[in-house]
Order: C-alpha cells, then sequence, then structure tokens
C-alpha cells in the first residue's frame, strides 16, 4: 500500500513539475493600459461651428508594444482636459521610450472660446484655445 502511494505522490510530483516547464519564448507578456502624458499639441487655433478641425498630439509611450489605446476627455462649460491611455501589449519590449502621434478632431457646436487641455503630467497641461465664429 506505501508503494501504490508513494507511486502516486511521485507521478504527482512529475505532473506538477511538468506544468511549470518553461514556456517558448522567454519574454514576460505585457498587456496593460495605463495614461500617459502628451509632449506636443499641433493644429489651428481658429474654426467654425460643427466643422472638424485636426489636432496632432504627440505622446510619449514606455516601451516599443506602446500603442495608442484612446482620449480620456472631461468637459466643463467651454473647457476640456484630454488624457491619453496608451495600451501595452506584447513581449521582449524592451525599455526605451519613444513618441506616438494620434488625430484628435474637435468640433465645437456653437460659437466661443474653447479650452483644451491636454495632461503633460499630473499637474501640468499644454493648453491649446480655439476660436470658433
Amino acid at each position: 500500500m506505501k508503494i501504490v502511494r508513494l507511486k502516486m505522490v511521485a507521478f504527482a510530483l512529475f505532473m506538477a513539475a511538468s506544468f511549470v516547464a518553461c514556456s517558448e519564448d522567454d519574454g514576460v507578456l505585457l498587456d496593460i493600459t495605463k495614461k500617459t502624458v502628451v509632449t506636443n499639441v499641433a493644429g489651428d487655433t481658429t474654426g467654425e461651428v460643427d466643422k472638424e478641425i485636426p489636432l496632432d498630439i504627440t505622446f510619449i509611450i514606455d516601451n516599443n508594444c506602446g500603442t495608442f489605446s484612446k482620449l480620456i476627455k472631461e468637459t466643463t462649460d467651454k473647457t476640456t482636459i484630454i488624457e491619453v491611455e496608451a495600451k501595452y501589449l506584447g513581449t521582449n519590449c524592451g525599455s526605451t521610450p519613444s513618441t506616438k502621434r494620434v488625430i484628435y478632431k474637435f468640433k465645437a457646436p456653437t460659437i466661443g472660446t474653447y479650452t483644451l487641455k491636454f495632461k503633460k503630467s499630473a499637474t501640468e497641461f499644454i493648453t491649446h484655445i480655439i476660436e470658433i465664429s
């Protein structure tokens, strides 16, 4: 009986060891999203009601697995705070930061002065003011 039990324990240890064996790729799989910072905003500062104004936004990614995910916007009256969210997906991503670009299409529903504040850090912004006529 002890031999049977010993063989069962040995078999269980063997199976457990085979499940934790090395995987085929040695890189760590990243699959995360996180907010990142904007380094530059370029585009027109005037426009018309209900006409799109494209703004070229440059942002930083942490490594070569980073891509644009989405824009997070919070609007109060005619002021909008905008953050960029990056998605990191892949393996062997390295650790060299770089920049990426995305186009933000702004459209105003009424005449007035609109202030767009792009997050440069936790407390700083790149401000882009657009006059709509």
